[in-house]
């Protein structure tokens, strides 16, 4: 972490320029990297591959239509999703997921609300669509969305100072007498020691 000093006549200021890359988002490496991802992503699209194929054979063989391969898609595909948005955010990939995440009071917690707010929206749509003719999904996504609208008005208007200010009290620089050894705080303008009347030598 940078450090600068602003001297003023009363106080010095310290400045401590926030890093760039926190430590904290650091430890995300490993699991963002791009051989996690591309392996959870491989694996969910194997999988669900596999599932609709079971799928199909049963509406083959029994005459099954309900399309049940849904449930897992979503459940697992709010994670796998959930890790791929992270990856993209995280390493770059995408520029408006990079901006969100380097915003002050954004970051990853609002990339995680805004995902699973979308796509479990998505989810309660199908459902509704599905299952009902009442239009019940409106009335959850407009619940949440509320406290997601929340959030990002939240986050817009909170101040982030790109730097942290610690003021200290400005040393005084406490010169003596060379004869008498008396404290003279301040040579400038004084030619005689106030106790014994020597002359004082000026500073450079």
């Amino acid at each position: 972490m940078s450090q600068g000093v602003i001297i003023s006549n009363d106080e010095v200021v310290m400045h401590r320029e926030k890093d760039k890359h926190p430590e904290q988002l650091k430890g995300f490496a490993s699991l963002f990297s791009q051989i996690p991802t591309t392996l959870h992503v491989f694996l969910y699209i194997s999988v669900m591959s596999l599932l609709v194929l079971i799928w199909a054979l049963n509406v083959s063989i029994n005459g099954l239509t309900f399309f049940w391969p849904m449930f897992p898609m979503f459940g697992w595909g709010f994670g796998s999703g959930y890790h791929l948005i992270l990856y993209l955010a995280y390493n770059d990939k995408i520029k408006f997921l990079s901006k969100i995440r380097k915003r002050p009071h954004f970051g990853a917690l609002f990339i995680t609300h805004a995902w699973f707010y979308i796509s479990v929206s998505i989810y309660l749509i199908v459902l509704n669509v599905l299952y009902s003719s009442f239009p019940w999904s409106v009335f959850a996504i407009m619940g949440w969305g509320i406290g997601f609208g929340y959030h990002v008005i939240i986050a817009s208007l909170m101040k982030s100072p790109k730097q942290d200010e610690i003021r200290v009290k400005k040393p005084e620089i406490v010169n003596y007498c060379p004869n008498c050894g008396a404290s003279i705080t301040d040579r400038s303008g004084i030619k005689y020691c106030s106790s014994c009347g020597i002359k004082i030598e000026q500073e450079n």
